[in-house]
């Protein structure tokens, strides 16, 4: 099988955040989509290994901060190849509160929900969430997983699910 097959998938580059008692925390992400638009469902898979699954189980809550091509290519860095356990990663990044949760500002638009349901893989939890709030922060094209390889260069981290071990 050619794995490689599976970046031809449409994908984009987010920041999954949420709280760790208190304290802001998240991870770079690409798997998020809509579900349904009335009620207005959003999807996440998130890594089991992830601190932030964790975190989004303990809260019931996410947010996600869509980046731009535009958007500060570190924070996909800041997010995606460091844990929040031993990390503050949103000391590195301008955020502001939306809806009740850390938004990455440097993103085009985010996406506040509630965790309403949810189905675990073998290494991942996919989160459905009810949207409770959602917004444009800036015009920008939405950073695709493609622009992110083929223009920034950039690489996917270990617990990525489109990660492919060289």
């Amino acid at each position: 099988m050619n794995k490689s097959a599976f970046h031809q998938l449409s994908y984009g580059v987010y920041v999954v955040s949420t709280w760790d008692k208190g304290r802001a925390t998240g991870c770079t992400a690409n798997s998020a989509m809509q579900i349904t638009s009335e009620p207005a469902t959003i999807a996440v898979s998130i890594n089991h290994d992830n601190y932030t699954n964790q975190c989004i189980q303990d809260t019931g809550k996410f947010a996600i901060s869509i980046l731009g091509e535009n958007s500060r290519p570190g924070i996909i860095g800041t997010f995606g190849f460091k844990s929040g356990r031993d990390n503050n990663k949103f000391d590195e990044v301008d955020y502001g509160v939306k809806g009740f949760l850390p938004v990455v500002t440097d993103a085009c638009a985010y996406i506040v929900c509630e965790v309403i349901d949810k189905m675990e893989t073998s290494t991942h939890t996919v989160f459905l969430g009810k949207v409770l709030d959602a917004d444009i922060l800036k015009k920008d094209t939405p950073m695709t997983y493609a622009y992110y390889h083929n223009v920034i260069k950039g690489r996917s981290p270990k617990n990525a699910p489109t990660y492919i071990a060289e």
